[in-house]
């Protein structure tokens, strides 16, 4: 399915969800927003402990919204049990996506530092010169190698970035492929998210850049809408899985062209 067929069965699928969608999102936003400032309040264990509690928490967040899509029950906190029930398995999963990145996340990293040496080495060669330590043409060919070094690690970094997003988009499958195949191991997990990906990350890309209008209106509401949008943006990626693995039924897809002529 393209995107707008997409985003329009996930429509279809909300009918008579979106209230209970929202205060699901809205109950989410709360419980994050209260961890988050309470880890804050503590130095460096803190922003760890966050780390290690939101991650299932997200997980649990999105098989609450794989269940509401499939109508079976599903409470407006059961986020919290549905994450942290699984909790090794979640970390074991994003273990197996960080050995898979290993590759590009260091390459970002290592343009980063090249950046970071750049701007060091002439400034120090800008401030040398000025108070007399260094020659002119010395500062100058000190600035311009820097500069040099800069250009390349600007160039590299965006490179790798863009590397290290691509790459990525490979895994994003894995926490709906969790929640099916819970008997599934973390690798295992993870080659079949970057299987059924093969091919389809320019698919999913699209899909989560049509709703940037969206997210741009809905700082109009004070961000109020995101209680809406953020489950629209839920369900329609459930779906893309759901095409992609073959789970998804039928009889309740809408395409384009039957809605044109209802």
């Amino acid at each position: 399915m393209v995107s707008s067929e997409i985003r329009l069965n996930a429509r279809k699928s909300l009918t008579g969800k979106w209230g209970k969608a929202a205060l699901m999102t809205l109950a989410f936003g709360i419980i994050v927003f209260v961890i988050s400032f309470i880890c804050n309040l503590v130095p460096f264990i803190g922003p760890i402990a966050y780390l290690v509690i939101s991650l299932p928490l997200s997980y649990g967040f999105t098989v609450s919204f794989i269940k509401l899509k499939r109508d079976e029950d599903v409470g407006y906190t059961d986020f919290i049990t549905n994450g942290f029930s699984v909790f090794g398995k979640v970390w074991g999963v994003l273990g197996n996506i960080v050995l898979k990145m290993i590759l590009p996340i260091c390459l970002v990293v290592i343009f980063i530092v090249l950046l970071l040496i750049s701007v060091g080495g002439a400034f120090a060669g800008v401030a040398y010169h000025s108070i007399g330590i260094t020659s002119n043409s010395f500062a100058t060919n000190t600035i311009a190698s820097f500069g040099f070094l800069g250009f390349v690690g600007f160039i590299g970094y965006i490179a790798s970035l863009i590397y290290c997003i691509v790459k990525g988009l490979l895994y994003g499958l894995s926490f709906y492929i969790l929640h099916d195949n819970p008997n599934m191991s973390g690798k295992e997990i993870v080659v079949e998210s970057e299987k059924l990906m093969k091919g389809n990350r320019g698919r999913y890309f699209c899909l989560a850049l049509s709703f940037i209008g969206w997210a741009i209106l809905s700082a109009f509401t004070f961000y109020i809408g995101l209680l809406w949008l953020a489950p629209y943006i839920m369900v329609s990626m459930i779906i893309f899985y759901e095409d992609l693995s073959n789970k998804l039924n039928t009889t309740e897809v809408v395409d384009n062209d039957a809605e044109t002529k209802e």
